[in-house]
C-alpha cells in the first residue's frame, strides 16, 4: 500500500503554532545560473572566464577535497557573467564560484 501526499501537514504544539505565524518561510534560491562549492576544498582549475559561452554539463572548474578531485559542471547553457575564484583558492561550502547570465 502506498500513500500519496496531497497536503503539506505540520503537527505543532499550541505554543509552536502561535509562534510559527511570525516565522517567515525561506524562499528557494534559483541555483541554475550560479555555481556554489558543494564542500570545503581547494580550486584546482577554472576552465572558463567572463564572456565565455558554456553548455549544460560542461566542466566549469575542479575542486579538490579530501584528496578527491570533483568536477563542477554547468546546470544550464549560458554565458559566464563572473568568475569568483581562481586556481589555488581555498573555498568553503556554499561559496560562490561562477555566475551565468
Amino acid at each position: 500500500m502506498s500513500f500519496i501526499s496531497l497536503y503539506k501537514l505540520q503537527i505543532l504544539t499550541k505554543v509552536a503554532a502561535e509562534l510559527s505565524k511570525y516565522m517567515p518561510e525561506k524562499a528557494e534560491e534559483d541555483t541554475s545560473s550560479i555555481l556554489r562549492s558543494p564542500m570545503p576544498g581547494t580550486v584546482v582549475a577554472v576552465s572558463v572566464k567572463p564572456g565565455d559561452k558554456v553548455s549544460e554539463g560542461q566542466e566549469i572548474c575542479v575542486i579538490e577535497a579530501m584528496k578527491m578531485q570533483n568536477s563542477m559542471i554547468a546546470a544550464k547553457t549560458g554565458k559566464v557573467k563572473a568568475v569568483h575564484c581562481k586556481g589555488g583558492d581555498t573555498v568553503g561550502e556554499g561559496d560562490l564560484l561562477v555566475e551565468l547570465e
